[in-house]
């Protein structure tokens, strides 16, 4: 058994593919729902395309591995929020008042059109997972960010979340041990906290490495200055630059028309990145 250790997401799906498995089911971990399409990643500096696919690794866990079955594992609370973020996204006439039917109505684009299942945890047991992965080959992915205890050791917490908000490191170690997934990919833990002997996520690869797992690290990256710097960037340029572009062409974009967008787009990254200093 081993448990796979990188710095970024979007770095697993490469992963996931280069081990030659063929697992029919990924289980996720994670606060957060990853499931950008991704958009025209050539219009990032190369140095910053693993950063913004961050966005878009649970898509690319589906599409890019083959996979027939991707199951993400959020909290309900975090799940919520997703659904809110993508109202505030659409224009007022399209916006669905009623916070479960936005939930419901996510959690259905996601099944039908993407072909990724949520799961709800907390409130739901993780044990309940256990047997509908029984005899078959499977990968768990685990972004550390969804368990309380590493929100100080990733790179995208959760600010003051509230008690039974995320899930608890204990309950998702015994959902491993319960389960034993042959592979184990984990990422979003900052640097520091890997190269700490008693951080939490420390705490948790010891664990890994009692039960039986070899601890590999893949794509480590030199800094957590350099990772949180590039996050920033990609986060800024998203806020200032594409969220003004894509209200500003929402009609023919809700029209399946995506040339004027992704053109005003494609002009405007050049300029936003040179003037940060990126070729």
């Amino acid at each position: 058994m081993r448990a796979i250790i990188h710095s970024i997401h979007s770095q697993v799906p490469g992963t996931v593919s280069e081990l030659g498995e063929r697992f029919n089911a990924i289980v996720s971990m994670d606060s957060h729902l990853d499931v950008s399409l991704g958009g025209d990643g050539s219009i990032y500096p190369r140095g910053l395309r693993t950063i913004v696919g961050r966005t878009s690794a649970h898509s690319a866990l589906r599409h890019t591995t083959g996979v027939s079955k991707v199951i993400v594992v959020v909290p309900n609370a975090m799940l919520a929020r997703h659904a809110m973020d993508i109202e505030s996204k659409l224009p007022q006439s399209l916006r669905i008042s009623d916070q479960e039917e936005s939930i419901s109505s996510s959690v259905d684009f996601l099944a039908e059109t993407m072909g990724i299942e949520v799961y709800p945890s907390p409130p739901r047991a993780l044990r309940g997972l256990v047997r509908r992965v029984e005899n078959t080959q499977w990968l768990l992915d685990v972004d550390v960010d969804y368990m309380q205890e590493m929100q100080k050791e990733c790179y995208t917490r959760i600010i003051n979340p509230a008690p039974g908000v995320l899930q608890s490191m204990a309950r998702v170690v015994e959902f491993i041990k319960k389960s034993k997934p042959e592979t184990i990919t984990i990422s979003e833990a900052k640097v520091a906290a890997i190269r700490d002997a008693k951080s939490n996520f420390s705490s948790f690869i010891e664990e890994l490495n009692e039960v039986g797992y070899q601890i590999e690290e893949r794509g480590i990256f030199g800094s957590d200055a350099e990772v949180v710097r590039d996050i920033s960037v990609c986060k800024e340029f998203y806020r200032t630059v594409s969220r003004r572009l894509m209200l500003d062409h929402m009609g023919e974009m809700l029209r399946g028309d995506m040339e004027g967008f992704q053109k005003a787009e494609a002009i405007a990254a050049k300029k936003f990145f040179r003037s940060k200093g990126y070729a």
